[in-house]
């Protein structure tokens, strides 16, 4: 009954967002203190396998779960007095495929379930709102979606040769919280709301036994950073789609005059450009993209990692490769994984299946192997439930 109450609320959030396009959002703030409301939150939250990691306050579920209608009670009071105050986020690393390690913000419990509660306001609001290519971390979307799109962009039709593949440095840690506020304030004219999100980016990181202030940046690891981290990213998307998607008749006039067409395709801080253009016409392009992104967004990208690629030559993005080929005679595009991606998973089959696993029964080592990652590292701490793939589709393996 409690979800069905939810959903219908959301669903009239939704509506309104497609409906007004430009309407600021207020009296959202109590849907917080909403008894079924927190409640939802909390039975989503602690059904996840991540609720057993703790937070900086070292509590978990089966904690939480001891006295649970206190606990929430306690939580919904301190929201609805305002006194509500989130914890510092305890910092984890984990390794990545290139030998460094990303760094992870575990919230508290209490925190998740806010979050929990807070996303489920925000997300039927600014799912109305986003470009169509864009696909990470939204509900019903997946890498393979994205990917769908740009292998016929490479056909002898629309020719999309090159590939800009861009790279946008250090991004979690660096999104602006002022401008990210700003941005909010377009859609959300909740003082209450918009103060509790502030709390959230502002609360800090644990490291140890240190508390750093937080000036910048979403923590991943965090339930809301995601869709945080898409709405900020959106002004990007929107930059892209002005710039872009023109009429049949502009698309055909461009290419008579050798300007060339593009698309771009965003996963979460990964994106791709392609373009039917000369490699002049793309370098400017790129130099474009770096501007906007520099002035706009305050964001860098990487100067390493963000290239143009012939697509003869191929590129990987989101975990394949994508290259085309002279196979029999004509020109196709294959798509496969990458061949460090291959070989890693080769070296942890061999490892798994070698003789020093002959312990183990049959049912548990196919459970291992079906469980290891396809990017090859193991999570230092349980993931599930920190980021939420399940409700905006599947993370990347990078």
């Amino acid at each position: 009954m409690n979800r069905t109450k939810m959903v219908e609320k959301q669903a009239t959030l939704a509506r309104t967002a497609q409906e007004r396009p430009e309407h600021q959002f207020t009296n959202l703030y109590s849907l917080m203190t909403w008894d079924y409301w927190l409640d939802c939150a909390a039975q989503k939250v602690l059904a996840r396998p991540g609720s057993s990691t703790a937070g900086v306050d070292g509590k978990t579920r089966d904690a939480f779960r001891e006295e649970y209608e206190a606990q929430v009670q306690r939580l919904r009071a301190s929201l609805k007095d305002k006194t509500y105050q989130p914890e510092p986020v305890r910092r984890v690393y984990i390794p990545k495929s290139d030998g460094k390690q990303r760094p992870l913000g575990i919230p508290a419990l209490r925190d998740r379930i806010v979050q929990e509660a807070l996303r489920a306001i925000l997300d039927p609001i600014y799912e109305s709102d986003f470009m169509p290519d864009s696909y990470g971390f939204r509900k019903g979307r997946c890498t393979m979606d994205a990917i769908a799109v740009i292998m016929p962009l490479t056909n002898e039709r629309t020719k999309h040769l090159y590939a800009i593949e861009g790279d946008i440095r250090s991004y979690f840690d660096t999104v602006h919280h002022r401008k990210l506020m700003t941005l909010l304030r377009r859609r959300i004219k909740d003082r209450d709301l918009l103060g509790l999100i502030w709390k959230f980016l502002r609360a800090g990181v644990m490291e140890g036994r240190l508390v750093a202030r937080t000036d910048a940046g979403v923590p991943q690891g965090g339930i809301v950073s995601p869709l945080l981290a898409n709405i900020y990213l959106h002004e990007f998307d929107v930059w892209a789609e002005r710039r872009w998607n023109v009429t049949p008749q502009e698309h055909q006039r461009r290419r008579y005059q050798g300007h060339g067409n593009y698309r771009m395709v965003r996963y979460a801080d990964d994106f791709v450009v392609m373009s039917s253009a000369g490699i002049a016409d793309v370098e400017a392009t790129k130099q474009d993209i770096r501007d906007f992104l520099a002035n706009e967004l305050h964001l860098e990208l990487s100067e390493s990692k963000t290239v143009i690629t012939h697509v003869k030559e191929g590129f990987t993005f989101l975990g394949f490769h994508i290259q085309k080929v002279c196979s029999e005679g004509r020109w196709v595009t294959h798509l496969r994984p990458p061949e460090a991606n291959k070989d890693r998973v080769k070296r942890r089959i061999k490892e798994l299946t070698g003789r020093n696993w002959t312990w183990m029964d049959e049912h548990t080592r196919l459970t291992s192997l079906r469980a290891y990652p396809t990017s090859g590292m193991e999570p230092a701490v349980p993931l599930s439930g920190l980021w939420t793939e399940a409700d905006h589709g599947t993370a990347t393996s990078g």
